[in-house]
């Protein structure tokens, strides 16, 4: 018969484990990289969604920039450092800068530039510039795709600029910070005398819209609406208890069902919320009730998604964790492909000491809905493919003519006029159109969960 072992057997069992479980890091000076880097190796060993992966000889002698980046595997596009008081020079763009993007396009000899994207209250929205309309100049000169990026980086730094457009009409707008509507102003339409289909344009998730949202969504049920056409064409994500606020307001979707799961690399407790507990994560002011806003909401069945590459993040989540319980047909073509959520790690002054600090944003969860469905890293896969380009001239959001829009309704059963181009451009359609330059950034806004 085997004897217990003794209490000191055990205690330096226990010793020994955590000993062989504590990683033999050196010790740095308070402040250094070396010290900085550790403090990294740490939290991304526990936190990091691929850590099992972390390579086992690491150079603690760089600078913390280039040791994050050594830890990250390679299909890791989105986790991020950064060192407080730095700003990022890359946030500047035409559209929050000036109001407006344009695509620069192809076919045959002929080069074209249109306006893609006017924000709702900006200057030139107020003097009358539309998506669609042929941009001829910008300050005098518009060069090719081939330096346009440096071009545009150097445009966002002036205090104004001068548009000139082909039809001869100039503009000259003022250099200030836009910021986009959540939800922008837009009608609902018919399609024919008996059955109506609404349209909203999301620019991003963020509170800033939620009453104009259920004023929208208001309005939405005074014209009977009975399907809902959503344009996230361009949203980037934002506020994910926004993205759960969205749901509720116009599908059929109960506040106590589970909107989304959490899973990261077995260390972390895996998480799952239904819309109400997400929804409840809202920002301080803001006290938007789940069963309030599913009582007033549209409870639809059927919902067309309007999706682009530029579609990322929470957008992309909506999209996939509203599957389960609706019928959801996404139109255009591959989204970003932002599966995950990160958390937000700050260096402690113990590390730090004096020194500026660091923060950290690692990739911490996939995203996965109620069945389960998630891995959309290479981007969701629209039901019917279009590119939005691919009627021109480009028309006005939620305009009937709109190639996204138009595909739409087709979808829905309606047969569609043929669209006429505009007299204002002579654009040859008998072939597709290829796309040269595109002034919006493909950008991805994080999904930040709080580790406890």
């Amino acid at each position: 018969m085997l004897s217990k072992p003794s209490k000191h057997v055990v205690f330096l069992l226990i010793c020994l484990f955590f000993t062989s479980c504590k990683k033999d890091n050196p010790d740095f000076p308070q402040g250094s990289s070396g010290a900085i880097n550790v403090w990294i190796s740490e939290q991304m060993d526990q936190y990091y969604y691929w850590s099992s992966t972390l390579p086992s000889k690491q150079d603690f002698g760089l600078t913390p920039t280039d040791y994050f980046q050594s830890l990250l595997v390679p299909e890791d596009r989105f986790s991020s450092i950064m060192q407080a008081g730095r700003t990022d020079a890359g946030g500047h763009t035409l559209l929050n800068t000036f109001g407006f993007d344009f695509m620069q396009f192809k076919q045959g000899s002929q080069t074209v530039s249109l306006i893609s994207h006017v924000v709702p209250g900006s200057a030139g929205y107020k003097l009358g510039l539309q998506r669609g309309d042929t941009l001829q100049s910008i300050n005098g000169q518009l060069p090719t795709e081939s330096n346009l990026s440096m071009w545009i980086a150097q445009l966002t730094q002036q205090s104004s600029i001068a548009l000139s457009l082909a039809n001869g009409k100039p503009y000259t707008l003022p250099a200030s910070y836009i910021s986009q509507p959540v939800i922008y102003p837009s009608e609902t339409f018919m399609v024919d005398t008996d059955n109506k289909v609404g349209y909203l344009f999301l620019s991003h998730f963020d509170f800033s819209g939620g009453y104009d949202l259920l004023k929208a969504v208001a309005k939405l049920q005074a014209y009977g609406t009975e399907d809902l056409i959503l344009d996230l064409r361009y949203n980037s994500g934002g506020s994910v208890a926004f993205a759960a606020f969205t749901a509720l307001a116009i599908a059929d979707v109960q506040p106590n069902d589970v909107f989304v799961q959490y899973r990261g690399n077995g260390r972390l407790q895996n998480l799952q919320e239904t819309f109400a507990q997400t929804l409840s994560r809202q920002p301080d002011g803001y006290s938007f009730s789940a069963s309030e806003i599913r009582e007033k909401g549209l409870g639809l069945k059927r919902l067309f998604v309007l999706g682009t590459g530029y579609t990322a993040s929470a957008s992309e989540m909506l999209i996939n964790n509203l599957r389960p319980y609706i019928d959801v047909v996404h139109i255009g073509s591959v989204s970003y492909g932002k599966d995950m959520a990160s958390t937000t790690l700050t260096i402690p002054a113990s590390v730090i000491g004096s020194e500026p600090s660091w923060l950290i944003q690692p990739m911490v969860y996939k995203i996965y809905n109620a069945h389960d469905q998630g891995e959309y890293n290479a981007g969701l896969q629209p039901q019917q493919t279009i590119a939005e380009y691919s009627v021109l001239p480009l028309y006005p959001f939620g305009d009937k003519r709109d190639a996204l829009v138009a595909e739409a309704i087709t979808q829905l059963g309606y047969e569609q006029k043929q669209v006429r181009p505009r007299a204002s451009v002579s654009i040859n359609t008998s072939a597709e159109p290829q796309i040269l330059f595109h002034s919006t950034p493909r950008i991805a806004h994080p999904i930040d969960i709080e580790i406890l």
